[in-house]
């Protein structure tokens, strides 16, 4: 019996890094525990047992140091991550979403104050164009998190069963969790198989985009459509995104979200997007992505390539956990001109 235990310790923690880029494969212990004990010391978080058996919780199963090599996405690391200017550099460690790293060791500005990680957000008391509805500090999954099932209060149980179904290489289309974007429920998308770990204009996550035509339109499943559930009023917002209350006509009071920058081609500044010479060679960008329409398992590396493919989305500037930069912005906007970088000149080619 003891050599059995021994023998089942060992293979914990050979194999606890291993996992798959799809779904969940391997020994269960990789994951889970029955008893939470493990040669007289606890296996998981504490001497409380996580739900589902798992030896870790959210965080626990997600901080680290990306390398290439990991399989499990880090989206905390306990020491400084390497971002560079834009996050996309060759020498950076950080995934699609940021590091809530900043947030939790610099300020509030920097990320999302996710409970267990970041005390309550000593800034804002609501969420910036929340409606009032959403109050409290956000978790990772659940009614207080981003992940998962939004109608379960308790985080494991909101995601419970959708790591063992999740396939990273189909298109997402929001059918289920385990079938939802990055486990973000009913948004639709195709998810990079290593998290955006040296993005390319070949090798990036697909963002689902809708090209709407009023303010007050939710498109189902877009990327932007997610992030609207805490900050409304800077998607659909009525009368707050345009100044004579018709959606893109007017002047912009709002950033636009879930809008095609085709729809806004009277002159060469959005044609020429990523700094392209000639409209219809316009390179993606990793720097400031844009959202598509188009739903297929091939990635978009071409902008102005097909209908609706140049979609302006809430990623395009931000990135979802954190950043080093104020507002999780992708890069220092604030800095620029003297100094930082200026990412909206992607976009905006003829006010650099």
């Amino acid at each position: 019996m003891i050599n059995i235990v021994r023998l089942f310790a060992v293979t914990f923690i050979i194999l606890l890094p291993l996992y798959s880029l799809a779904r969940v494969t391997g020994p269960c212990v990789n994951c889970h525990t029955m008893h939470n004990s493990q040669n007289n010391l606890w296996v998981a978080d504490s001497a409380t047992p996580n739900p589902a058996l798992l030896v870790a919780d959210c965080i626990g199963c997600h901080t680290g140091q990306n390398t290439g090599v990991n399989t499990m996405p880090y989206v905390f690391s306990t020491t400084p991550p390497q971002y560079g200017t834009t996050g996309t550099e060759a020498d950076t460690n950080t995934l699609a979403g940021g590091n809530f790293y900043w947030v939790s060791n610099v300020d509030d500005r920097r990320g999302h104050n996710i409970y267990g990680l970041a005390g309550p957000d000593q800034i804002l008391t609501l969420p910036p164009g929340g409606d009032g509805t959403f109050s409290g500090q956000l978790r990772c999954a659940g009614t207080m998190g981003c992940h998962g099932d939004r109608t379960v209060s308790e985080q494991i149980s909101a995601v419970k069963g959708s790591h063992h179904y999740k396939d990273h290489t189909t298109w997402q289309p929001g059918t289920t969790i385990a079938a939802s974007y990055r486990f973000l429920d009913g948004i639709q998308g195709l998810g990079d198989t290593s998290y955006e770990y040296h993005p390319t204009d070949l090798k990036h996550n697909k963002y689902y985009g809708f090209d709407r035509t009023a303010e007050s339109e939710t498109p189902d499943g877009t990327i932007s459509s997610q992030c609207a559930q805490c900050h409304k009023n800077y998607h659909n917002g009525a009368s707050s995104l345009t100044s004579s209350g018709t959606f893109a006509t007017g002047v912009w009071l709002r950033h636009p979200t879930d809008y095609d920058m085709s729809n806004a081609i009277s002159s060469d500044e959005y044609q020429l997007y990523n700094n392209s010479s000639t409209y219809g060679n316009n390179i993606y960008s990793v720097i400031s992505p844009v959202a598509t329409a188009e739903t297929s398992t091939t990635v978009n590396t071409q902008v102005f390539a097909q209908a609706n493919d140049a979609v302006v989305m809430c990623l395009s500037c931000h990135r979802a956990h954190g950043s080093p930069y104020a507002g999780s912005m992708r890069w220092n906007y604030k800095a620029w001109p003297a100094g930082g970088y200026n990412g909206c000149a992607i976009c905006h080619t003829a006010k650099n």
